[in-house]
């Protein structure tokens, strides 16, 4: 599996993301053609994180966008990227940015997406 093939899947994953379209691990695999195994593995290896790890901080990311538009409350945007609950939202938001949704959306700063993904 080349490099090319994961940078393909890279940006269908975001076009997904744009579209807001549910994101499933053995769909990403269809449309590569190989195993999920397989490609879940050589995706970490080239990206040094997995397939699961990717898809969800740039929902996190997408999700930070919105709260600095203010223009949703936060379970709403937390619901639009596929968070079961505010909470749920407000744990794993917190663990990435060091800050609650509440608090990022009065004064954050969004990281650079290659920066985030470390």
């Amino acid at each position: 599996m080349s490099e090319n093939v994961i940078n393909d899947i890279v940006n269908w994953l975001e076009s997904q993301l744009q579209r807001n379209e549910g994101i499933k691990i053995d769909t990403i695999a269809n449309k590569s053609g190989y195993s999920k195994w397989h490609l879940q593995r050589i995706f970490k290896q080239l990206k040094g994180c997995t397939l699961g790890e990717c898809v969800r901080k740039r929902r996190l990311l997408e999700a930070a966008r919105l709260l600095r538009e203010d223009k949703f409350s936060i379970l709403d945007i937390a619901l639009q990227y596929g968070f079961s609950s505010q909470a749920t939202f407000t744990r794993i938001f917190k663990k990435h940015f060091n800050t609650t949704p509440a608090k990022f959306r009065q004064n954050g700063q969004l990281p650079d997406f290659n920066q985030f993904m470390d």
